[in-house]
């Protein structure tokens, strides 16, 4: 004798197997369209990034070059003092013969 749910339950079992279908399929076409044009978007914006880049690279070298400069003035008094300093002390040892 058969079951009198057998036909609801191969329905329900299809039904189930249409709803997983719909739920794999719609993501897995999403994603395959996202790939597609993402690979033509970084395509495209590879010369505007390549600008950005150029320009980031002239405002690092232009800020080095600023602050070498700023700084070159302190070090530069600094060192002379120092070797004044030096020098002064080895004269001084020299003719008192120390």
């Amino acid at each position: 004798m058969e079951n009198p749910l057998a036909l609801w339950r191969d329905l329900s079992i299809v039904w189930l197997i249409l709803w997983t279908m719909l739920f794999v399929a719609v993501p897995g076409i999403a994603l395959y369209f996202a790939q597609l044009y993402l690979r033509r978007f970084r395509r495209w914006l590879r010369m505007p990034l390549l600008n950005a880049q150029v320009w980031a690279l002239r405002i690092q070298h232009g800020a080095a070059r600023a602050s070498d400069r700023a700084a070159n003035a302190p070090i530069a008094l600094h060192s002379a003092g120092v070797r004044a300093d030096v020098t002064t002390r080895g004269v001084i040892n020299f003719l008192f013969g120390k």
